[in-house]
């Protein structure tokens, strides 16, 4: 009898990981664009640093969350067969309906927090956020605007944090 192998499918960590990235690259590029062009307090400046930077709290948080914890369920599911895929429009108003062959796929996979160092992380990129733009204002490189736009966002880098949080394991 053949040795049954189980299909290698990359982690979901990983595609997502790799996607905010790629995501965290591009916002720093833009960043340097707008440091060496902009030459008055500028708005998006500071607000692309706070984005890139609340990008790159995620991607150390996923990494210190793939390191510090245990791997609770993962699910995968695919059917075959036929597939009807409805099409609506709003102007003018009709619905268009395809159907013939297709696959359905659904995945899901829930990871335990085990450990307080990626909440712990987070805290403190909000607070290095949040200090970096009140300093960068403060400096006139930033306008009102991007300075409460980042302020917000530091506040909730601070609420991904409260959310990292572990949870005792309920009794069940």
């Amino acid at each position: 009898m053949p040795k049954r192998t189980k299909p290698r499918m990359p982690s979901a960590m990983l595609l997502v990981g790799g996607m905010f990235t790629v995501g965290a690259i591009l916002l720093f590029l833009l960043a340097r664009h707008l440091w060496w062009t902009e030459h008055r307090p500028s708005t998006a400046l500071v607000m692309v640093i706070a984005f890139d930077w609340a990008v790159a709290a995620m991607i150390g948080s996923m990494i210190l969350v793939s390191i510090t914890s245990g791997r609770g369920r993962r699910r995968a599911r695919a059917r075959r067969g036929r597939v009807t895929v409805e099409l609506q429009e709003s102007e003018p108003r009709r619905t268009t309906r395809l159907t013939g062959p297709g696959a359905e796929m659904s995945a899901s996979a829930d990871i335990r927090v085990g450990s307080r160092l990626p909440a712990l992380f987070l805290f403190a990129a909000s607070a290095g956020l949040a200090a970096f733009v009140i300093w960068f204002h403060l400096q006139g490189q930033s306008t009102w605007i991007g300075t409460g736009v980042s302020l917000v966002l530091a506040s909730y880098v601070g609420n991904w944090a409260r959310n990292a949080w572990p949870r005792p394991e309920a009794n069940s």
